[in-house]
């Protein structure tokens, strides 16, 4: 579906382009952020991005771990193994499926969840100390629209065909 916007095409590239430029600005603040934290808690950024999406999703397949953090669930089997050993998450049979298995936190997990979630809030708060309530509900309110209209057009862009080019929708 296609909603008509006010503005010109070029302003709205323009625009376009500056929030691209300041999303990846942030995503870079964030991988920085998070290597950051992981050290503290004696992690890799990657195993505290799984232990965040496997307390988000509760007990799950490695595939859907996977599925979620975009990544092969290879990788996925290996963090988890190195999280098993430190205990943080547990793995069962799949009673659905005996190949497969399910993991999930221990209360040690849920606990360093708790710890490195409490470190995130506390700096993004700090950041946004300065701003009223409303602008950070608007904020989150904004990224999470931005989220679900960003998934939508990549998923009509990935149907096109390969010899067919992305038309500007500008």
């Amino acid at each position: 579906m296609v909603v008509a916007m006010s503005g010109t095409s070029e302003s709205r590239r323009v625009a376009s382009v500056r929030v691209l430029d300041e999303l990846a600005a942030l995503g870079r603040r964030s991988r920085g952020s998070s290597e950051l934290v992981a050290r503290r808690f004696d992690l890799q950024p990657t195993q505290v991005q799984l232990l965040l999406t496997l307390s988000r999703s509760g007990e799950c397949r490695v595939a859907s771990l996977a599925e979620a953090q975009l990544v092969d669930p290879s990788v996925v089997s290996r963090q988890a193994a190195g999280l098993e050993r430190l205990g943080l998450i547990a793995r069962r049979p799949d009673p659905e499926d005996g190949r497969a298995a399910l993991v999930s936190l221990t209360d040690a997990g849920r606990e360093r969840v708790r710890r490195v979630r409490d470190l995130h809030v506390r700096a993004v708060a700090e950041s946004m100390a300065q701003w009223p309530v409303e602008r950070i509900s608007r904020l989150a309110d904004d990224l999470a629209a931005l989220t679900q209209a960003s998934t939508d057009a990549y998923a009509r862009l990935s149907a096109l065909p390969h010899t067919e080019p992305a038309k500007d929708p500008a």
